[in-house]
């Protein structure tokens, strides 16, 4: 089974940019994760400061691997000093269809 991971953010009012520019860095790195099945950055199409950044991953164990890894760590610090607020939930897929 995989797993999502999925984070809810609401901006600090003008972080937009630099949450985009920040994002696109964790994206190119995390691309070479073999374990990533996909990354997104979602823009809430009602409420200009709030994002969810969705990535799922073949296992658990993956995604924590990631997670406590140094790039991650650097990569993550100017994401989160864009963030008025975030939550963090992890959901194991249990159904559904892909391409």
């Amino acid at each position: 089974m995989s797993v999502k991971m999925i984070v809810d953010v609401r901006l600090k009012p003008g972080s937009r940019e630099e949450l985009l520019r920040a994002y696109r860095a964790l994206r190119e790195r995390a691309e070479q994760e073999p374990e990533l099945i996909s990354h997104q950055l979602c823009e809430s199409s009602e409420d200009p400061e709030r994002f969810m950044v969705i990535s799922e991953w073949r296992s658990a164990e993956a995604s924590n691997s990631w997670d406590r890894s140094e790039d991650h760590a650097r990569l993550l610090a100017p994401m989160r000093a864009c963030f008025a607020q975030a939550s963090r939930a992890a959901f194991e897929v249990r159904d559904g269809v892909s391409p």
